[in-house]
């Protein structure tokens, strides 16, 4: 076959693409390859790291430990929990993302934020396969940690117990905040439907439909967006961070859009219509943006992703 061949070169082309990403697992197994020694150091760090940050909130010796995660100090039974480790791939594990994006320990956590080696070296500890070998010295200490008693120390949950009615009437209604967003989602993105279809007949009365949906649904963006400010959520990430101020756009652009289609005439064909049509447009985009940010906090960036 001639080596210039374009059907040649598509087959060449295929192979490639079918090969690479299976062997490419292989390749980073051989370039994380450390010795015994190396990787009980790595593991060591890793230890000293959920001890200090970590243990206060998910540790054995909890009765109700956060989020019903107990067993930080456990490391073979993390690495066998795929919801949290998937050994050799550190972008794939949760546990990683978590720590790699201040999401834990959270912003109301006491103590800071893993730093920029511990995270790396937590990374390192997931490549090379999440072992749970560690230094005698090292590993007598787990061991105390590990038979510590459940209740022998309050958890987070407990703390709370000092919160006043107030702080928790709000806390509590701030876990709202996700059900209420359907409405607002719903209404401002209808109305684009509702203005497409005034525009292609040129009925002013659909002018009336696009006011009842983007007021209401600019009432359901403001409600979202204060319960979302109360919602008692300890993640820190730059999702969370734009997923925040997206929403808070979102409410005020929503009452932008309404004082627009209320307050002014808005006859098919003018000006002030165009800036309602285009206004409305925005807002629906924000409204969509915050949405999938708000998923992708729970279920993670590449959630939409086709090959995930």
């Amino acid at each position: 076959m001639n080596p210039r061949s374009p059907l040649l070169r598509l087959w060449l082309l295929w192979l490639t693409w079918v090969t690479v990403p299976c062997l490419s697992p292989a390749f980073a197994a051989v370039a994380t390859e450390v010795s015994p020694a190396e990787a009980q150091k790595i593991t060591a760090g890793v230890f000293a790291l959920f001890e200090a940050k970590c243990n206060k909130c998910h540790g054995s010796h909890l009765e109700r430990p956060e989020g019903k995660f107990g067993y930080i100090m456990d490391f073979q039974r993390i690495a066998a929990n795929a919801e949290y480790i998937v050994p050799g791939e550190p972008d794939k594990s949760e546990f990683f993302r978590l720590v790699d994006e201040d999401e834990m320990p959270g912003k109301k956590s006491k103590v800071p934020a893993a730093t920029a080696e511990e995270k790396a070296n937590l990374k390192k500890w997931i490549q090379i396969g999440a072992p749970s070998a560690l230094p005698p010295e090292v590993e007598s200490k787990r061991a105390a940690l590990l038979d510590k008693k459940p209740g022998t120390e309050v958890s987070s949950d407990e703390n709370r117990i000092n919160q006043s009615f107030l702080e928790k009437l709000l806390a509590y209604l701030g876990r709202f905040h996700a059900a209420s967003t359907h409405l607002p989602v719903g209404l401002l993105t209808v109305t684009i439907l509702s203005e497409a279809l005034a525009w292609f007949t040129k009925k002013e009365s659909w002018l009336s439909c696009t006011r009842f949906l983007v007021v209401l649904g600019a009432g359901g963006a403001v409600l979202a967006a204060v319960l979302g400010w109360l919602n008692d959520y300890s993640g820190v990430s730059w999702i969370y961070k734009t997923h925040k101020w997206t929403g808070t756009a979102t409410a005020i652009w929503g009452l932008i859009a309404a004082g627009c289609a209320v307050l002014c005439e808005c006859r098919e064909g003018t000006m002030e219509r165009a800036r309602l049509r285009v206004t409305l447009l925005l807002g629906a985009l924000l409204v969509s943006v915050a949405g999938f940010l708000g998923g992708t906090i729970r279920y993670g960036i590449e959630h939409y992703s086709w090959f995930k």
